[in-house]
């Protein structure tokens, strides 16, 4: 009898598998039981499972890769879509046309490729799991084109829960807040981290690691009736802002209300 949230027999697939919450994810998986091959732009050389060198704005790359794990494994049962770029900081003032367009081609191209390229293989009861962001839920400042790619992910989620339910797919979204990854902690002197820290109602950023245990709950049986779903794990952020320093108003502290026409 398989324990709860086993992923023995699985065959999983994770894009941006070499580090941050792509390494956590597929660390996590391994220990349920799945068997992990990854893709990443720059692989590690990861002893404990297979990773594929190529950038996933390349269609026909992603797709053979898919193809190839595919023929290899003899079977795919889960697919996280989880590369992506992070231009955060960039005001309309400084988008440029190349920003646009890189920013757009790995965090949603990609992503709807890897959607396409994941229903051609997986079974019944497959999973499709899509790395979003907070930043897709809400506006932030210097969001710009990032928090619109993410905003798609989200929407592509969505769509492909509808679609690919009657070939028995789940598709669902983990919406991370900032997460301690090498994307972030090494940015040197990085304005997100107290920015968001003093802004999230738990008070601090989040781990890999308490990503990855999300996606392990969505890619398990235990979540067999659970699609098109976005999954915050933000620390609350995308539930509201934990400080809002407004003075309140003399006539409140009155006790005097007033209609505003």
């Amino acid at each position: 009898m398989k324990s709860m949230f086993s992923l023995e027999g699985k065959v999983a697939l994770i894009t941006g598998a070499s580090s941050g919450i792509g390494l956590a994810t597929a660390e996590r998986f391994l220990k349920a039981g799945a068997r992990v091959f990854g893709i990443d732009r720059t692989p590690l050389g990861h002893e404990t499972f297979p990773v594929l060198s190529l950038d996933v704005s390349d269609s026909t790359a992603l797709s053979e890769a898919f193809d190839s794990i595919a023929n290899e494994a003899g079977q795919l049962d889960i697919v996280v879509n989880n590369a992506g770029i992070q231009p955060l900081g960039i005001k309309f003032e400084s988008l440029t046309t190349q920003l646009i367009q890189r920013t757009l081609e790995i965090n949603v191209t990609a992503v709807a490729l890897g959607i396409q390229y994941a229903a051609r293989h997986l079974r019944s009861g497959g999973r499709i799991l899509n790395t979003g962001s907070f930043v897709g839920l809400l506006g932030v400042p210097g969001g710009t084109i990032y928090a619109a790619s993410k905003a798609a992910v989200i929407h592509l989620t969505k769509s492909a829960a509808v679609e690919l339910a009657p070939q028995g797919i789940t598709v669902n979204c983990v919406a991370p807040g900032t997460i301690r990854t090498p994307a972030v902690l090494n940015i040197p002197n990085n304005p997100e981290i107290p920015f968001v820290s003093n802004r999230t109602p738990l008070g601090r950023l989040g781990e890999s690691e308490e990503v990855a245990s999300a996606f392990h709950f969505l890619a398990s049986e235990e979540a067999a009736y659970i699609t098109g779903a976005i999954l915050p794990v933000d620390g609350g952020i995308s539930a509201g802002w934990e400080r809002y320093d407004l003075e309140v108003p003399a006539n409140v502290i009155a006790g005097e209300w007033r209609a505003v026409a």
